[in-house]
């Protein structure tokens, strides 16, 4: 067979159950006889000269055909069976009409052998609906299939399937049928039928030779039937027939029937009632077993078949508990196959408690009505001591049969009081055992007294050890549910505590990370939260609030204002923040009475609801800094001690978090202070204005060393500066003011040009050993009373051009030529002037890196867009054209400050 292409999807040729439904049918096939008669038609009706059926299991099967060589019925259809698998596989009739012209199957050996140039199949499609075989013609030249040839090949192949299933239905009902024989003579089961209508009885071999006949026999009334039964027993039988046709339902009697030879027999009948369509009952088919034997045996114990079945279904029950709980009732339906009134379950608790006695209802009843005493029915904890047969049998692991009142007293003293209250008067105890460990004892009670045969224990045995392994089951389920459960807690907080690890670490804005933080608590650990933190007094201020919904977070928020200004010292919240100690409070009238003393504080208390609390200090270097409450409602319960301790984790993590915010807060505030002291407002020279802004970074950024400076010279010229000291820090900020106080003054007092002015400050910063390295660029302003404009001359230590707007709004940024090196690296490299002459109304900004650099563009993008924001700018008052190009490109999160020089002039 040639190798097919691997679908995408699932190998139909594959499916186990397609498999196995066509080896099903394979097995029943009776012969290829009806077979080749449907494959002889199926080609005479089509003009074919050759036809088979096969059954596709993993191989191709021929089982009948027309026009085939000897010998190939029932072997592997080595010559078609690769087209077939094509038929299996897509479920539809395939059609060839020229095999050699089809790139499908062209190259098959069927195919190129020349034995098969033209094929129709149509799949054979069982009752399972799968694809089990096909019925196909082919011949050895080409033809065309006419649509109604493939619709004859399909409805013949359903023939092949009713042929194929009929032949699997008789087997297997003849299969049913001889094992439904060899099962009634083996229980020597008698089938017997009454006819309704005409009150005939008639009863099979089996059933007359209970009755002492020979062969089967047809009674003509129930008069007679009535004459083979005891008289005593008459009014059982006819009382269980009448309830029977009363209610349709099942007929169940044990009586004694008089023999022809005058020997009386025990039987057992069990019956239906069949009804017609209308619901009229019109006659009663059953069985009939005789069970004298059985009684005679032992009138105390069921029949062997029936005790198997006991215990059979009893075991089922027992594999299908979900709860030990439930034990104790399904065992006693095992103890009744021994006529016991009750029984009882005493287990060994991994929880802790030595043992635990589990009842049926009976002794649970009976209990309360004999001592008027209220038992729990899951079970109730007992001491593992010697003085009861339970306990005893649990400690020991051997068993105890006690028969009479005086022996279970003599062996053990209470069993006196037992008795008189539960009525108790014979009693086995066994122990539950699986391997080499007792998990504790079954007990089974009666209420008459009881001497124990040796059937009797094989049954208690066999029950006791189904019960301990279902024990056992139940304890492993319930050991690994709870390590499951664990598990998943202990994940669950580990992910919180990852989760507020990060939202802790994500900012440095106090307000943001407490918000997110409640946020991720709520609803994972409480029902509703809030957290304050402490001013420089110690005294708690509120600072974020959540609840599960939301729409009630800012009834929370109002209850913690007023819980933070009115709570007595006694609330936890003002407990947990003076001791710095976990308070765990369970919440009722009487404490919301004795910590809010204010009615409307515990009306809002009220509305939020909650019945236990937990708050946990936030500790950071060493003191308390705040308190983290959380609530929650009678549903999720007071918090467990692994939930405690990852709340405090939290309350340490949050803690640190805002100490850190608190530092970084007041470095920051400290930096930009020094930085804006520095920062002096622009002059006013005649014919120039002159605008200035400064923007820090963004709130959890770092302070920059950006700055700017303008001031007049003796000769009337103006003087401006821009720069950035590398750094972010309050050192950057102080080296920042270094720098800028050196170049005032040199270039104050030198009146150098730029250049000469950047040697001398680069110098100087060596020289003074500043140990920094900054951008700088100096220009300066030299009007001309002669001239058109005013003549800009600049020099440029590493920053960025000079952004020029004409009149006429053209943009033009001064960086043609190379960039001279930044200050501090070396203090004698070449510097150099640059000049431009600038019209009347021009206006020149200088700036920092900060407003054209970002994460997610380059300086060349930024700058592209500043001059693009500048033009449309144009004409707007400078202040404004200040205000908005910082607007347009200075982001509110940003990560580094921002200085702006703007120059005007008089147009």
């Amino acid at each position: 067979m040639a190798a097919l292409p691997t679908p995408s999807t699932p190998d139909v040729l594959r499916d186990p159950h397609r498999i196995a439904s066509a080896r099903r049918l394979l097995v029943e096939v009776p012969g290829p006889a009806a077979f080749d008669r449907l494959s002889a038609l199926a080609a005479r009706l089509v003009g074919a000269g050759h036809a088979k059926v096969t059954l596709f299991t993993d191989q191709d099967i021929v089982v009948g055909g027309y026009g085939l060589p000897a010998g190939v019925v029932g072997g592997p259809a080595l010559l078609t069976g690769a087209l077939s698998a094509i038929v299996v596989r897509e479920g539809t009739p395939l059609n060839i009409p020229d095999a050699r012209a089809n790139e499908r199957v062209a190259d098959l050996p069927a195919v190129t052998s020349g034995q098969v140039q033209a094929y129709l199949g149509a799949p054979i499609i069982a009752a399972s609906g799968h694809i089990v075989g096909v019925l196909a013609v082919y011949d050895p030249t080409p033809r065309s299939w006419t649509g109604d040839a493939t619709e004859l090949l399909e409805q013949l192949s359903a023939s092949v399937v009713a042929e194929l299933e009929l032949s699997a239905a008789q087997s297997a009902v003849g299969a049913s049928s001889a094992r439904l024989d060899v099962a009634l003579e083996a229980g020597s089961v008698g089938i017997w039928e009454r006819d309704l209508r005409t009150g005939s009885v008639f009863w099979d071999e089996r059933a007359s030779g209970i009755m002492g006949f020979e062969g089967a026999v047809q009674l003509d009334s129930l008069e007679q039937l009535m004459s083979h039964i005891h008289p005593e027993d008459h009014a059982t039988v006819q009382q269980a027939m009448q309830t029977a046709l009363a209610e349709r339902g099942a007929f169940l009697a044990e009586c004694r029937v008089l023999r022809t030879d005058g020997a009386v027999r025990w039987t057992v009948s069990r019956a239906r009632v069949v009804a017609d369509p209308s619901g009229e009952p019109i006659r009663v088919l059953g069985t009939v077993v005789d069970v004298t034997d059985a009684r005679e045996q032992s009138a105390r114990r069921l029949s062997a078949v029936q005790r198997a079945a006991a215990i059979a279904e009893v075991a089922a029950e027992l594999a299908n508990a979900t709860r030990v709980e439930e034990l104790a009732d399904i065992a006693q339906r095992g103890g009744q196959v021994l006529g016991a009134s009750s029984s009882a379950l005493a287990v060994f608790d991994p929880g802790g408690a030595p043992l635990r006695l589990h009842m049926t209802h009976w002794l649970v009843d009976q209990a309360r009505a004999g001592a008027d005493v209220e038992l729990p029915r899951d079970g109730i904890p007992i001491e593992l001591d010697d003085e009861l047969p339970t306990q005893w049998v649990a400690r020991h692991g051997r068993r105890v049969f006690l028969a009479t009142p005086e022996e279970a007293r003599a062996r053990f003293p209470r069993m006196g009081e037992i008795s008189a209250v539960l009525g108790v008067q014979a009693l086995a105890a066994l122990p539950l055992r699986v391997e080499s460990r007792v998990l504790g004892s079954f007990v089974v009670v009666w209420d008459t007294e009881h001497p124990f045969a040796g059937d009797d224990l094989e049954v208690l045995e066999a029950l006791t050890a189904q019960i301990a392994l279902s024990v056992s089951r139940l304890q492993a389920d319930v050991e690994r549910d709870a390590a499951v459960a664990a598990m998943t807690e202990a994940n669950r907080h580990l992910q919180l505590l990852a989760d507020v690890g990060e939202v802790l670490s994500d900012s440095l804005d106090i307000e943001d990370q407490i918000d997110r933080l409640t946020a991720r608590i709520v609803p994972g650990i409480a029902d509703w939260c809030y957290l304050v933190v402490t001013d420089e007094q110690g005294r708690p201020q509120q600072l974020a609030a959540a609840h599960r919904d939301p729409e009630r977070r800012a009834l929370v928020s109002e209850y913690v204002k007023a819980l933070v200004a009115g709570a007595s010292e006694e609330a936890a919240l003002h407990v947990a923040v003076r001791s710095g100690q976990v308070v765990r409070t369970t919440i009722d009238q009487a404490y919301l009475d004795a910590v809010l003393p204010d009615p409307a504080l515990r009306e809002l208390f009220a509305r939020l609801g909650g019945t236990s609390a937990t708050v946990v200090p936030l500790t950071g270097r060493g003191r308390t800094l705040g308190a983290l409450g959380l609530l929650n409602d009678p549903e999720r319960g007071p918090h467990s001690d692994a939930e405690v301790d990852t709340l405090v984790e939290i309350g340490r993590r949050a803690g640190l978090a805002l100490e850190h915010a608190r530092l970084f807060g007041q470095q920051r505030a400290l930096a930009e202070t020094l930085q804006r002291s520095m920062l002096t407002a622009p002059p006013r020279p005649s014919g120039t204005e002159i605008v200035v802004r400064y923007v820090p970074a963004a709130a959890g950024a770092e302070i920059g060393g950006d700055w700017y400076d303008a001031f007049l010279q003796p000769d009337g010229c103006t003087v401006l500066a821009i720069g950035d000291v590398v750094g972010h820090d309050s050192r950057a900020a102080a080296a920042m003011g270094q720098v800028r106080g050196l170049l005032r003054g040199i270039s104050y007092s030198s009146g150098d040009t730029p250049a000469g002015v950047l040697r001398q400050l680069d110098r100087a910063v060596r020289g003074l050993a500043l140990d920094t390295m900054a951008t700088c660029l100096v220009a300066r302003l030299e009007p001309d009373d002669g001239a058109a404009g005013t003549t800009l001359r600049w020099s440029n230590a590493g920053h960025l051009p000079p952004a020029v707007l004409a009149p006429d709004g053209t943009v033009t940024l001064l960086d043609d030529g190379p960039v001279d090196l930044l200050l501090g690296v070396a203090p004698d490299t070449p510097r150099t002037d640059r000049v431009a002459v600038l019209p009347p109304g021009a206006t020149v900004l200088l700036y920092t890196d900060g407003l054209v650099e970002r994460r997610d563009r380059d300086l060349d993008a930024g700058a592209a867009e500043l001059a693009e924001v500048l033009r449309r700018c144009a004409g707007l008052p400078l202040a404004e054209l200040c205000d908005r190009v910082l607007e347009r490109l200075f982001l509110p999160d940003a990560e580094d400050d921002v200085a702006v020089l703007a120059v005007r002039l008089a147009g």
